[in-house]
């Protein structure tokens, strides 16, 4: 057999394993679920046992570690559930034994199959196999059954209800008793406070509504139903951004497995199955299949990239607000090249009342005048013959060519929309441009496009008393259809300042800005590009890597890693994860999201509030001040230095806590050649962390050589860093 690694990494791997279920990041939470299983040492023991031998199959067939150690914490509950059904025979060890091989070759199958066919995550799908094939068998070789119920024998003080409540969180780990319940408490608390209300509030709806319903079982369907409630809570609270639309998805979910519990428990226990987390799996599965946003618009961005804590996900809505990403509202780029300005607003005084109230006007105005002259001719008019150009990707699905202009304060209300170009932008939502110039549209239907690209010209055709741009997002090919909610992301506004999230009013000027090529370049996320920087104490190398699913991260020497993106208009770093690295903290906050544009001297973001690598004294203070997790309020400043010859960019950040708010200024310089030259972060009372760029590199690929190149010496790069 191939040797395990040291004894030490094997019990941190095996503690993760345990508190994955709860999305912990280190071995703390998974040591208080361990001691809560061994509350009922019979039971505790064999979940150990099948963990241990889930590691030690994984290395000798040498599988790649799944996610949170997925196959570990799946081969931990074979080991629970035949200790809580069948007590304590000696026998029972070799069988959690055998089960904990089994699952991590059930795993390492089912995963890549759900994954590809169905894209379903695996949850305790090979848990469900194993214990399945396992129960069984020990009912064949006649290892006695007992059973499985609450038991519920605690101090007086703790009332029934919440002796009964803890229980149900023991259950969790089928050890149903107060005691254990508190344990489990204490690790999800840790992890995540709302967590804990999910698991809590799930197991109590599931229990509800048995209750409601009547409960012919002798209180095996309640307690059936509340295990399975809390787990569906759990887990699709950790994958649903928890707006009112999650919570319906985390609610439905436990009403689903609550009905799969009473139906599974008559199907299966005449067959000598029980249910065990059957009723959770089908219901997660089922939501997740359901209410795809391939289903429906309505599901959009509701879904979380990646399973987090609901802190987290929240904190990643918020950055996805600040950051012009609203599943609410579409997010389109300014249809138009240069500046322009609102003449009528969204709930406008004019024509945008009622279905159509979601639409924005353009015009070009020099001096407070739209036309030069008289204006009596359309060339007159500053915005007459302006290229438009598409706000979104998508395809074209109509468009109209022929309609005529027609001279300035007259109109045409037969031809309401005149020329124009309707866009599909999926999910059945579509982006008209309307009013265009006759003979001027360039695309035909069918034709894909992206923003910037060059749709048409503007004109005075249709419902128009002078030269403007209208633009609407609605629901429905057809021309007149309801308009729904969007924003414009990436115009500067009348202060310079980029907006990612705007609405802007009558009257506001819009410029679209002009890409910087040399800042597009020089942070382009290839893959395997690296950059070393000098900090005290040795190099800190940054790669960029892709994942299996395609998504682009930067991740340190020191274990860090961030999910980065890159497009024209930014440069953008969100979800920290890995090992705790204060560098990277530093790093996102001084280049977490940085526009590649030539305008815009300002703009605003939202991190999250764990970059700022706080001590445990000031995370308690952020917990009390913002229970729900908190975001930096982060405002930047950027210039050209020209003595330098680099971009210098400064964040002022601020961070709500019980007692005052916690604040700090990073600094960054940007070359347009080698993107990230130095940074450095001060929070007061904590020395500052600063870097410069001493090298830069090529990770390379099979057949592509790797290779480093050194840039000026440590020592002067790091006279200029800020």
């Amino acid at each position: 057999m191939a040797r395990l690694s040291a004894p030490r990494g094997v019990a941190k791997r095996l503690l993760i394993a345990y508190g994955a279920l709860f999305l912990a990041p280190g071995p703390v939470a998974g040591a208080l679920v361990l001691a809560a299983t061994l509350i009922v040492p019979g039971v505790g023991l064999l979940g150990l046992t099948a963990g241990l031998a889930a590691l030690g199959t994984r290395a000798l067939l040498r599988l790649p570690a799944l996610a949170g150690e997925a196959e570990v914490l799946n081969a931990i509950y074979v080991g629970l559930v035949l200790g809580a059904l069948h007590g304590g025979d000696g026998r029972l060890l070799v069988l959690a034994a055998l089960g904990g091989a089994l699952v991590v070759v059930l795993a390492s199958a089912l995963e890549p199959l759900l994954r590809q066919t169905r894209e379903l995550p695996l949850l305790g799908a090979p848990f469900l196999c194993a214990a399945w094939t396992l129960l069984p068998a020990a009912k064949a070789l006649d290892i006695p059954m007992q059973t499985w119920d609450l038991a519920v024998s605690a101090p007086d003080w703790l009332g029934t209800p919440l002796a009964t409540a803890l229980s149900t969180l023991g259950a969790l780990f089928y050890v149903p008793n107060p005691v254990s319940g508190m344990l489990v408490l204490a690790a999800v608390l840790l992890v995540s406070p709302v967590l804990g209300v999910l698991a809590l509030a799930g197991g109590g709806l599931a229990w509800g509504l048995v209750a409601v319903a009547g409960d012919a079982t002798g209180g095996t369907l309640p307690m059936l139903a509340a295990f399975n409630g809390a787990l569906t809570a759990l887990i699709l609270g950790s994958q649903t951004h928890l707006g009112r639309r999650g919570l319906a998805v985390t609610a439905g979910g436990v009403v689903a497995a609550t009905a799969f519990s009473a139906a599974l428990l008559w199907t299966l226990w005449p067959l000598g199955l029980p249910p065990l987390s059957a009723p959770f799996l089908l219901a997660t599965w089922l939501m997740s299949a359901a209410l795809r946003p391939e289903r429906s618009a309505f599901w959009a961005r509701q879904w979380l990239p990646f399973p987090a804590r609901p802190e987290e996900g929240l904190s990643l809505r918020r950055l996805q607000q600040a950051r012009g990403v609203d599943p609410a509202s579409v997010a389109l780029r300014p249809p138009f090249v240069g500046r322009m300005e609102v003449s009528q607003s969204m709930d406008g005084a004019h024509t945008h009342r009622g279905p159509w109230r979601y639409a924005l006007d353009f015009v070009r105005t020099e001096r407070g005048l739209s036309f030069r002259g008289q204006g009596a001719a359309l060339t007159d008019y500053y915005a007459f013959d302006l290229p438009v150009v598409s706000p979104a990707w998508g395809t074209v699905l109509a468009c109209r060519n022929d309609v005529p202009d027609h001279a300035p304060g007259e109109i045409n209300v037969r031809d309401n929309w005149g020329n124009h170009v309707l866009i599909g932008i999926g999910g059945g939502d579509c982006v008209l441009l309307a009013h265009l110039r006759q003979g001027s549209v360039l695309v035909l239907p069918g034709q894909p496009v992206m923003p910037g690209v060059p749709v048409a010209r503007l004109g005075n055709s249709g419902r128009s008393t002078q030269p403007h741009l209208h633009l609407h997002v609605q629901r429905g090919d057809w021309l007149g259809a309801p308009t729904r909610p969007f924003h414009l992301a990436g115009f500067v506004g009348d202060d310079g300042r980029l907006v990612l999230d705007g609405n802007p009013m009558q009257g506001t000027a819009v410029t679209n800005p002009t890409p910087n090529a040399g800042l597009t370049q020089a942070l382009r996320l290839a893959p395997g590009r690296q950059w070393r920087f000098a900090v005290p104490g040795g190099d800190w190398t940054l790669t960029v890597k892709v994942g299996l699913y395609g998504e682009t991260e930067l991740v340190s020497n020191r274990g860090g890693r961030i999910l980065a993106s890159h497009n024209d208009l930014l440069f953008s770093l969100y979800q920290r994860g890995g090992a705790t690295d204060p560098t990277l903290d530093a790093f996102v906050l001084a280049f977490g999201l940085t526009p590649l544009i030539e305008q815009g001297h300002g703009w605003d973001d939202a991190p999250s509030a764990g970059v700022l690598g706080l001590g445990v004294r000031d995370r308690l203070r952020v917990r009390l001040g913002s229970p729900l997790g908190g975001n930096l309020v982060s405002h930047y400043e950027r210039h050209w230095d020209g003595k330098l010859g680099l971009w210098v960019q400064r964040g002022q950040h601020r961070l709500a806590a019980l007692g005052g708010a916690i604040r700090a200024e990073s600094v960054g310089l940007l070359s347009e050649t080698e993107g990230p030259v130095g940074f450095r972060l001060a929070v007061p009372g904590r020395e500052d962390i600063g870097a410069g760029l001493v090298g830069v590199g090529n990770q390379g690929d099979h057949g592509i050589p790797a290779w480093s190149a050194d840039l000026i010496p440590a020592t002067t790069r790091l006279q200029t860093t800020p």
